[in-house]
């Protein structure tokens, strides 16, 4: 006879008071009973049943890139070490797309209308928003690499499907058909978890009081480090530093210096070339092996003539 697994009773029990509160919350009719239920579910299910590394709050998540904002997301599990979020309180602000690991759309009863809802909301995060890089070479620059996407889920109440037609990941994939399937696990509590695995859904019902849901929360604790682990460590300060309007240095000794200007977004700034102690006559522009520190274009001067001896600028004809 098998031994009595005493963890996994000890988080059943501590999901059936959560579950039992959030239903009882969401049998009201007055006016922020979502939000009752998003507190109820954040503070006596997920927060104390996934570990201490992964952050859950709610709200929007923002890009660095263009500074567009997602709709309001009901929770999000984050990885605080990547970025941190900007917090209004405890758990609501606004989230780095980079250190955004899960997202969960709760719903009280899950229907037709709002899977497409949550389908077309996981469908923008994953086609619009972009992600920085968060490792880098050996030259000290960003480098583009392999970054595992936000995952999007949907934890429901409730379901209005009833009878033995159709299961959740049936009806979801006839909602999104030869489409990507966007939301990659659906949970309904006492009912019923599924998640896409690339080829299938895979899922089970039936099990003992809230199988499902130790499956749900199983399947996030087993993948969200390898998801952490992609996005590397992307600097802050492309969500800090202001946009540049021009950039400028201070000489730290008397030499001559030529004008950039980034290709892109054509801010302009001044460089002192670097070519060693070379006697050397450029004809045509020069360009700065560093990066426009505004948009990551590239840095070059106008055409011309410039004429080098033992390394230093000495003459300059423009046009």
């Amino acid at each position: 006879m098998a031994v009595k697994n005493q963890y996994q009773d000890l988080l059943r029990s501590k999901i059936v008071s959560a579950i039992s509160q959030a239903k009882a919350a969401a049998g009201f009719s007055h006016q922020g009973v979502k939000g009752t239920v998003l507190e109820l579910l954040i503070s006596q299910l997920f927060q104390p049943l996934l570990p201490a590394d992964v952050g859950v709050g709610t709200g929007q998540i923002i890009d660095s890139y263009s500074g567009k904002l997602s709709g309001q997301v009901d929770i999000i599990l984050y990885n605080r070490a990547i970025l941190p979020p900007i917090l209004m309180d405890e758990k609501v602000g606004v989230f780095p797309i980079e250190s955004v690991l899960y997202t969960i759309e709760v719903k009280t009863t899950l229907n037709a209308t709002e899977l497409k809802m949550a389908h077309e909301s996981a469908k923008n995060i994953a086609h619009n928003f972009g992600y920085r890089p968060g490792l880098k070479g050996e030259d000290g620059k960003e480098k583009h690499h392999s970054i595992e996407k936000v995952r999007s889920v949907i934890f429901a109440l409730n379901s209005d499907l009833s009878g033995n037609k159709l299961n959740e990941a049936e009806r979801y994939r006839k909602l999104y058909g030869d489409d990507t399937a966007h939301i990659r696990a659906i949970c309904v509590a006492g009912k019923e978890y599924w998640y896409d695995n690339g080829n299938y859904w895979i899922g089970f019902k039936d099990g003992q009081d809230y199988d499902e849901i130790l499956a749900f929360i199983g399947g996030v604790t087993n993948t969200y480090r390898e998801v952490s682990i992609s996005r590397g460590q992307p600097c802050l300060g492309h969500y800090v530093i202001p946009e540049a309007k021009g950039f400028v240095a201070t000489k730290s000794r008397d030499v001559a210096s030529v004008t950039l200007t980034c290709e892109d977004c054509g801010i302009e700034g001044e460089m002192v070339p670097n070519i060693g102690q070379m006697n050397i006559t450029i004809n045509g522009a020069i360009s700065s092996k560093e990066s426009c520190p505004n948009c990551g274009g590239k840095m070059s001067s106008e055409s011309g003539v410039y004429v080098f001896k033992s390394g230093q600028l000495i003459e300059s004809n423009l046009g």
